[in-house]
């Protein structure tokens, strides 16, 4: 059973085109808009005076898709009809009627546009997927290589990387440069990504080698834009600190990334946790005492089981997990050896109050018991801190420095838009993406409202 409701229907194409006539009627299982261009102050639309006389010809019609919230598509069937006029010169110029907000050529709606494009960017929705929600969310029919063109032709009407980076800096004024790189999928190239305080990627470029000489291009290249970046955020690469301070000076704060700073810790301990279980398990298999010979099979089984436990924080701990980690504790002395150590490497980025206090903690770690017949490991990690200590305090000596870097957030968007999408298989379609992300997120570009300082976008 059908209800037969009449209420007012309002697009931005139908409010563009007010002066058009304008009719609807349900066709077919569709809502079909009718848009009669003859009916338009043509004058008014060409910028001509009044005294000028126009002259018609041959009248045209072509239907446009539209996003439908309902359960039948929306259609604008636009009636369309040549014309000329005669110049002061006394030369003939050609026209054509037209409906705005919509494309005569892609027979859609520059809404329908602009909604898919936030699919695919902002959303990181698939082409193929894409293509699927909106036939099936909004009955639209579009195929993936339409798709696929609509953001090369979007990205080519926004601003290039470089007036990007402009904008957002007179946005809001980029003072730091969480910076990291990317290794693109299926591609053997690095990808150097910048993120800046108030968490928007500013940056990506493409480069062969990590190394100083790769690196300094991208950091000129922002220096000759005017970025006044006071603090950068790196992970432990000694070619970017190089390269950072060649460029911007050793007046620059640079802060080595906490996330980093554990991370690469705690892949050297880790080995030292895989190798110990596998001492335990072989240790199992060659004592004869049966008791025994099961505590160390359940302790193997039980080290393995639990290995990612060993190296959480505690205030990240269930209270299950509490409970193992202890069973573990008072069954293997050395696992507490492990944890002791890895709680002074906590304490001395989470605890201390300024760098004073950070190189007593230092101090402190270094005098804890390790593993003795394996303590390369442990040592490792000291010469690590003990390197690079001025650097990883950074935010202990400097105010205003934090101690996370942004650029992991940065990363994980990047690599959700490339897995979406099969990988980028090259610099421009990345940088394609980029900057549609950068207007969507960051400058206002929404699907009705398009700013018009990004760009002839409808």
């Amino acid at each position: 059973m059908a209800v037969s409701v009449t209420v007012p229907v309002s697009t931005e194409v139908i409010e563009q085109n007010l002066d058009s006539k304008i009719t609807g009627a349900y066709e077919d299982g569709r809502l079909v808009i009718t848009l009669d261009t003859r009916n338009q102050n043509h004058h008014q639309r060409l910028g001509l005076g009044y005294k000028v006389k126009l002259h018609f010809g041959q009248t045209r019609e072509y239907e446009a898709q539209e996003l439908s919230g309902l359960s039948w598509p929306i259609v604008y069937r636009v009636i369309v009809q040549d014309g000329y006029y005669v110049d002061p010169h006394g030369q003939r110029v050609h026209f054509t009627t037209e409906a705005r907000g919509l494309d005569s050529r892609r027979c859609v709606s520059l809404v329908v546009m602009r909604a898919a494009i936030l699919l695919l960017v902002v959303a990181g929705v698939g082409f193929r997927k894409g293509a699927f929600l909106l036939s099936h969310l909004f009955h639209v029919t579009l195929s993936k290589s339409a798709l696929q063109r609509w953001v090369e032709e979007i990205a080519g009407e926004l601003p290039d990387g470089d007036e990007m980076i402009r904008l957002l800096d007179e946005q809001k004024p980029i003072r730091e440069a969480h910076f990291d790189e990317l290794f693109p999928k299926g591609r053997d190239v690095c990808v150097l990504v910048v993120k800046d305080e108030h968490g928007r990627i500013v940056v990506t470029q493409e480069v062969d080698k990590r190394d100083e000489t790769s690196v300094k291009p991208l950091l000129e290249r922002l220096k000759t834009l005017g970025l006044k970046i006071e603090t950068f955020y790196i992970d432990g690469y000694k070619s970017y600190y190089n390269a950072i301070v060649s460029v911007f000076g050793k007046a620059v704060q640079i802060q080595y990334d906490y996330f980093h700073i554990i991370q690469n810790a705690w892949r050297t301990l880790w080995k030292w946790a895989v190798a110990h279980r596998r001492d335990i398990k072989a240790r199992s298999e060659q004592v004869q005492t049966p008791w025994y010979k099961k505590k160390l099979e359940t302790l193997a089984t039980s080290l393995w089981k639990n290995r990612y436990i060993l190296f959480k924080a505690d205030e990240r701990l269930s209270e299950e997990e509490k409970e193992r980690l202890t069973q573990i504790v008072e069954a293997d002395e050395k696992v507490g050896t492990l944890r002791a150590f890895l709680g002074g490497i906590w304490h001395i980025f989470e605890d201390s109050q300024d760098e004073q206090e950070a190189r007593a903690a230092l101090e402190q770690l270094k005098h804890q018991p390790v593993d003795r017949q394996k303590s390369e490991p442990f040592q490792k990690v000291i010469t690590f801190l003990e390197d690079h200590f001025d650097w990883m305090t950074t935010f202990l000596q400097k105010e205003g420095v934090q101690r996370n870097s942004l650029a992991e957030t940065g990363m994980r968007s990047l690599r959700r838009l490339e897995i979406a999408h099969d990988g980028f298989r090259s610099e421009k379609g990345r940088d394609n993406f980029l900057r549609i992300y950068q207007a969507v997120k960051y400058l206002g570009w929404t699907v009705h409202h398009p700013p018009s300082n990004l760009g002839n976008t409808g």
